[in-house]
């Protein structure tokens, strides 16, 4: 019997090593927040085969560059290169629209071009969102990986995957990097198992890529029910808006110009009034009517405007200006290969003229 157990100990410890080094060597799911840091898979081509998502291809490539990155490599010689790396969740990757139909690629074109929307200078654009991610996210990534590069412009969509988060506080980076760590939270499997809750807490909250069926039976909240996420999204905005200052502090003291995007949806200025109210009444995330969803991501918009009221900060309110329903969307947030062609004209027209004003010679930091 001792033996039998003494047998499945060592069985139980030797599968536990094992796991520990295949984790460390290929980390899962691609790219994940790992406890305080983040694992960037480089040079890595991946094809999604078969999408059914509306305005998708059915076969989607995707190429992560040298820096783990959407986008061209970053040359040796960058002298009079305008660097611009676009920050966010999955509406900034857009995971399932292929290399060069991405919003930041193709806001790449459009500022490599010249006017009215490009700059007509060399332009370097990267994408650097990632599918899950939140602030806490965006503050390990610019950090560790982003502003190491130096670049001139940082360009944040952030809303959606800020919706109903109260878990954030706990993750806070400051905590993570100058508490001492117990000696479980040095595991891969510790790491591997926190980032598999962070995705299931985005995904849970419906906040995953799905094509969203305009037929879908209407379900409209309860008034008493919408004025409780409401409540309850008012009480998180005070930590959403410190997070958002610090990124903005992050970027600003390492020479990089925070541009802040609010986040559309696809409920939002909906030109076809009998659409506009069929959106409205569906269930867009999971307990969530679309008029419900457009009032708590108004209220996360609003602390992004004032954020760049605050600090005089160059704003792009894609909230207010892109066009809602299915031509430019294929779920609550998630951009079709029109939307994120909508999107990039939208922001090169805010975008270039201040940036041929700011950086003239585009000087190197």
């Amino acid at each position: 019997m001792v033996r039998r157990i003494g047998t499945a100990l060592l069985l139980l410890l030797f599968t536990v090593g094992a796991a520990e080094v295949l984790l460390r060597l290929r980390p899962p799911f691609g790219i994940r927040v790992q406890g305080d840091r983040i694992a960037l898979p480089t040079e890595v081509d991946d094809v999604i085969r078969g999408s059914t998502l509306p305005g998708t291809d059915p076969v989607i490539h995707l190429h992560r560059n040298r820096l783990g990155l959407r986008g061209p490599d970053l040359p040796p010689d960058t002298a009079g290169l305008l660097r611009i790396v676009a920050v966010g969740g999955s509406t900034t990757e857009c995971m399932y629209l292929s290399d060069g139909h991405d919003w930041p690629a193709l806001l790449g074109a459009h500022l490599a071009g010249g006017p009215p929307l490009g700059v007509g200078r060399p332009t370097w654009v990267n994408n650097a969102g990632l599918d899950g991610h939140s602030t806490f996210g965006h503050a390990i990534l610019l950090e560790d990986h982003i502003l190491r590069l130096r670049p001139h412009v940082v360009l944040l969509l952030v809303g959606a995957n800020e919706l109903g988060r109260t878990d954030l506080g706990r993750h806070d980076r400051a905590q993570w990097r100058t508490r001492p760590r117990a000696w479980w939270e040095h595991s891969a499997l510790w790491r591997t198992w926190q980032a598999w809750r962070q995705t299931r807490t985005v995904r849970e909250a419906g906040i995953g890529h799905h094509a969203l069926d305009l037929t879908t039976a209407p379900a409209p909240l309860a008034p008493d029910s919408a004025m409780a996420q409401l409540a309850r999204e008012q009480a998180l905005l005070p930590a959403y808006r410190q997070r958002l200052e610090d990124l903005v502090a992050l970027c600003r003291n390492r020479g990089a110009l925070p541009v802040l995007i609010t986040q559309p949806c696809i409920a939002s200025n909906v030109a076809d009034t009998v659409l506009a109210r069929r959106l409205m009444d569906l269930p867009l995330l999971t307990g969530t009517d679309g008029r419900t969803l457009v009032r708590r991501l108004g209220s996360i918009n609003d602390i992004t405007r004032a954020v760049a009221l605050a600090h005089d900060l160059p704003l792009i309110d894609l909230a207010r200006m892109l066009p809602g329903g299915p031509a430019h969307y294929y779920d609550a947030f998630h951009f079709t290969k029109n939307g994120a062609a909508a999107v990039a004209s939208l922001c090169a027209d805010r975008l270039s003229a201040y940036l041929s004003a700011r950086y003239p010679q585009y000087p190197t930091h």
